[in-house]
């Protein structure tokens, strides 16, 4: 069986389409999509009135963080 390659893996919850590829900001790739990541959050020692969850919007070229804006996630 065949090792499944980094670029190959499945990385992050949903992928969502640009009706016309972008350069990303970090690795200056052209891309055509964005991955979705979900954030759990795991400790807090203190009282917080933060969500629970959250989402990042990631390239799914160089896995960078991007910054957008995602209606309705």
């Amino acid at each position: 069986m065949d090792e499944p390659t980094p670029s190959s893996v499945c990385f992050g919850e949903a992928e969502y389409a640009m009706e016309i590829p972008l350069p990303c900001p970090h690795c200056h790739q052209q891309i055509q999509s964005v991955m979705i990541v979900r954030l759990l959050r795991s400790r807090v020692n203190f009282v917080s009135s933060l969500p629970r969850r959250g989402h990042v919007v990631a390239c799914p070229a160089c896995k960078g963080i991007l910054s957008v804006e995602v209606g309705g996630i």
